[in-house]
């Protein structure tokens, strides 16, 4: 539930409830002063029949919905009557106020003693004309107050959605943000509450800020510290073959072969670290991808043609946005995996079509493929099918597909495994969104 409509429904509530117990007690005071008023009332209308005229025992007429209903009593002799129903004493004789039932109904009575002429005044009033006037009383009072509730949930919500804006501009600023965008974030009219928060965001941008820049710089350091050495080493291996005059030195091969695959790793280090969404800043532009798919299948020639290999190029698909420069080494690690893992002689088909608004790039060998079991691991950083060496004695690292993986994430693209229908080998499919130029 949001805090919008939490506040809402809490502040709602408590207003109806504080509402309905204001009409509670209001209907006990409304009670009370009711009581009080009409008491009065009684008492002042003894005073008042005390000097009618002795009418003997006759009875006035009574009404049928009659305020009140009242005794003349002389002597222990009812002279005046206001019912003929009434031929007994309606309360005791005594001057307090008491409650009494007859005429089926309940009455407030009372009775006062008049010295000078010697006669009880005997007066009674319905109960249910007092609830009705207190009823009426708090329900005149609480009506509007009811038929105001929805007004005040407009009103609560409006306010409460005032009160939260400034938090709504927050989650607006950070969602606005880029990856690479560390600066403060500075608010008009700033609650006080929020500027701890504020002052966290900021101190935490500022620390990531410094985090970044530190890996970036170690990037920069590593290429340059680690790529001279082993330039360095490779010429010195280079130098001492030629010294020893021993082309078959099997020891002189392995530290080559292992000079060559140290440079490898750092380079595919370096990449992956540099192709990091988080991190990598491409500039994105409409290209032809078939225009860059001949482009890398040129760079990759000498090895296709090392192992005698074929590689043919099918369809065309319109232009798509993206970094022309990563996603030509998306396609140079999956080709030259390709070529890699399939055998002398094999045929490679790279193939572009458009399908459900989307570009696909498919790359199709005749190699051993891969297990369906294993096709998310594979791109996990440094993860190979057995091992360190490939079941088909191709070394590498293990960071082929993850930098793959990385580029494809930039631009909002997924990479697909199966296996080749036609080719039998392994089938990897680059499914990048299509878009219109002219958007």
């Amino acid at each position: 539930m949001s805090i919008r409509r939490y506040l809402t429904l809490i502040l709602l509530s408590v207003i109806t409830l504080i509402t309905f117990a204001a009409a509670i007690q209001g209907y006990r005071s409304s009670m009370a002063k009711a009581t009080s008023v009409f008491d009065n009332q009684l008492r002042s209308l003894t005073f008042v029949l005390v000097d009618i005229t002795d009418l003997g025992t006759q009875s006035i007429q009574p009404q049928t919905s009659a305020a009140f209903v009242f005794q003349i009593w002389q002597q222990d002799k009812l002279i005046v009557n206001s019912h003929p129903a009434l031929d007994t004493a309606i309360t005791e004789f005594k001057s307090e106020f008491s409650e009494h039932n007859f005429l089926a109904q309940r009455w407030r009575t009372y009775g006062h003693f008049f010295e000078s002429s010697k006669k009880w005044v005997l007066v009674a009033q319905p109960l249910n004309s007092r609830f009705e006037l207190s009823e009426q009383m708090i329900l005149a009072a609480v009506t509007p107050l009811v038929f105001c509730i929805p007004l005040l949930t407009i009103i609560i919500f409006l306010l409460v959605s005032s009160g939260l804006r400034p938090l709504r501009l927050l989650s607006e600023n950070l969602r606005n943000k880029k990856v690479d965008d560390f600066s403060p974030i500075l608010l008009q009219n700033q609650r006080n509450e929020l500027s701890p928060v504020l002052d966290t965001l900021n101190q935490l941008f500022e620390r990531l800020n410094a985090a970044f820049s530190r890996e970036k710089r170690f990037a920069s350091d590593a290429a340059h510290e680690l790529r001279t050495p082993l330039s360095v080493l490779k010429i010195n291996a280079h130098n001492l073959a030629i010294e020893l005059n021993d082309p078959s030195n099997t020891n002189m091969q392995y530290l080559q072969l292992g000079i060559e695959r140290m440079s490898h790793v750092v380079e595919q280090i370096l990449l992956l670290n540099r192709t990091n969404p988080e991190q990598y800043q491409g500039q994105f532009e409409y290209f032809d991808p078939a225009s860059l798919c001949q482009t890398v299948i040129t760079s990759l020639f000498p090895q296709i043609e090392a192992k005698k290999q074929e590689i043919e190029l099918l369809g065309k698909v319109a232009k798509i946005n993206g970094d022309e420069f990563s996603l030509g080494i998306l396609l140079q690690n999956l080709i030259s995996n390709a070529s890699k893992y399939s055998p002398e002689g094999s045929l490679i088909r790279v193939t572009l079509k458009s399908l459900n608004k989307r570009v696909i790039i498919q790359i199709e060998d005749t190699g051993p493929g891969i297990d369906e079991s294993e096709y998310q691991r594979v791109f996990e950083r440094f993860y190979r099918i057995g091992g360190d060496r490939h079941n088909t004695n191709v070394s590498g690292c293990g960071l082929g597909l993850a930098i793959s993986q990385h580029i494809a994430e930039l631009h909002k693209a997924t990479i697909k495994l199966s296996r080749s229908k036609q080719l039998s080998g392994l089938s990897v499919e680059l499914l990048l969104p299509q878009s219109d130029p002219n958007e």
